[in-house]
């Protein structure tokens, strides 16, 4: 992608993009699942539904449901790859009873086409994932689509997590909802980019793209020129540092996995003046969504929080599930993967 940016051919991020049609073509053609698949639309937004083989019309029990907010570093990637993830998921997962019911027994919705920067930065798929979530949560509309409106997750892996994040936090705010999901489910996601210097995001083997890209990929997704000095977290003032502190509190992270812990001294150091005026987006609640007061935070729903014992994002998850479960009675649950990379090496 960096040699074709070079010679003009087209940017690098267009080529990342457009590469996962690759995967499309190595997907098997037909998967054996208790699952249909079903393209449409709800309220202009292209959308995926898997609703059990198993559902037809006649059908008077209504099904518990996921919004499910596909990955993809907020510009690329579609629900084709959830297809892949899913079917990964079931192997691994250790409940197969879990599995086994979950496909027969709910009515999953992905976010297919939820816009992409850097066509549409900030905050355009973000508002497509509302728009499409406060339907189905509608108890009207959901009854219309044979959901139960108190049984609807939401989750999302990566990208899709932080937008999963977003939409919990809005929908437990908003006093005028309808409804509300009733849990949420954080894949190895990111939830504040107040902090990239956490010791997850700067151990080398951890990292599957360079440090520089992660740069470009916050730029294309804000629409704002940042630099390399938002890693060194120069994109905050001292005032930011001991507002939002707390809330990426190093000492939460396992003592094991702090090998390159260090002391944060920069917290003294006041930030690059234009990078913050840049890159202050970065710190807004709906890209942010865990640096928010307490009292949006004691409103969440039940969580659910996987993580990747080698992968970056992994002190996300744990930051999360400490900091949380030391301030509030919510329920949260967290599992951690070692496994996965070595299962998805050899599977066939």
């Amino acid at each position: 992608d960096k040699i074709s940016e070079i010679l003009g051919f087209a940017p690098a991020w267009y080529i990342q993009r457009n590469s996962g049609y690759i995967l499309k073509k190595l997907k098997p053609t037909e998967i054996n699942v208790n699952l249909k698949i079903e393209d449409t639309t709800i309220e202009d937004i292209h959308v995926r539904i898997y609703p059990p083989l198993t559902l037809n019309d006649d059908n008077t029990e209504r099904l518990s449901t996921i919004i499910f907010y596909h990955e993809g570093m907020f510009y690329m990637s579609s629900s084709d790859e959830f297809v892949l993830i899913y079917f990964k998921f079931q192997f691994v997962c250790t409940n197969y009873h879990f599995t086994y019911a979950l496909s027969n027994n709910t009515w999953i919705g992905s976010s297919d086409r939820y816009r992409l920067a850097p066509e549409h930065p900030f905050s355009a798929g973000l508002d497509d994932c509302i728009k499409a979530t406060h339907y189905v949560l509608d108890r009207n509309n959901a009854e219309k689509l044979n959901i139960d409106s108190k049984r609807i997750a939401i989750a999302g892996d990566s990208a899709g997590g932080n937008l999963a994040a977003v939409v919990a936090i809005r929908f437990a705010k908003d006093a005028n909802s309808n409804n509300i999901p009733c849990i949420q489910v954080l894949i190895y996601s990111t939830v504040r980019f107040f902090d990239l210097m956490v010791p997850s995001y700067v151990t080398p083997p951890l990292h599957i793209f360079h440090s520089e890209r992660a740069v470009q990929v916050l730029e294309l997704y804000i629409n704002k020129s940042i630099h390399g000095d938002v890693l060194v977290n120069k994109h905050s003032s001292i005032e930011q540092k001991k507002q939002y502190r707390r809330f990426v509190d190093w000492s939460l992270i396992p003592n094991k996995y702090r090998k390159v812990y260090k002391e944060q001294i920069i917290d003294n150091m006041d930030g690059n003046p234009q990078l913050i005026e840049n890159a202050k987006q970065l710190l807004h609640r709906d890209i942010s969504p865990l640096l928010v007061d307490n009292e949006d935070l004691a409103k969440l729903p039940s969580t659910y929080i996987l993580t990747v014992d080698h992968d970056r994002l992994r002190d996300e998850g744990f930051l999360s599930l400490t900091f949380l479960e030391g301030l509030f009675e919510l329920d949260i649950a967290h599992e951690i993967l070692d496994g996965i990379a070595y299962y998805l090496k050899n599977s066939p």
